[in-house]
């Protein structure tokens, strides 16, 4: 398995789009089939499954087509902080506005 922390934008990329080809398969669906469940033309999609290269709008389709929106559930999301996290946090003085020179008002 790939590691995407260690793997450049367009490797990412790369990867997702194997992915869904190997799930696509994997649901013996063909490129004809997924296309017209998601709206794209063959080649659109034939495309992302080499490139990883889509719009956002399309690439969720393509997972809903797949039933795998729930794939995305763990992306950015927010990790809670522990309380030491938040003592730490507490503990740090508040951050000071940059100092600017002040205007003088004309009369």
């Amino acid at each position: 398995m790939v590691d995407l922390a260690l793997s450049t934008p367009d490797e990412v990329c790369a990867t997702v789009g194997e992915r869904v080809r190997s799930r696509r398969l994997q649901l013996n669906l063909s490129v004809e089939e997924l296309a017209a469940r998601v709206g794209i033309s063959t080649k659109t999609l034939s495309n992302f499954e080499r490139t990883g290269r889509c719009t956002l709008e399309t690439f969720v389709r393509i997972l809903e087509a797949l039933n795998a929106l729930a794939d995305l559930e763990n992306v950015l999301v927010t990790q809670p902080l522990s309380i030491e996290d938040m003592r730490q946090r507490a503990a740090v003085r508040t951050r000071q506005r940059a100092y600017t020179k002040s205007r003088k008002v004309a009369k």
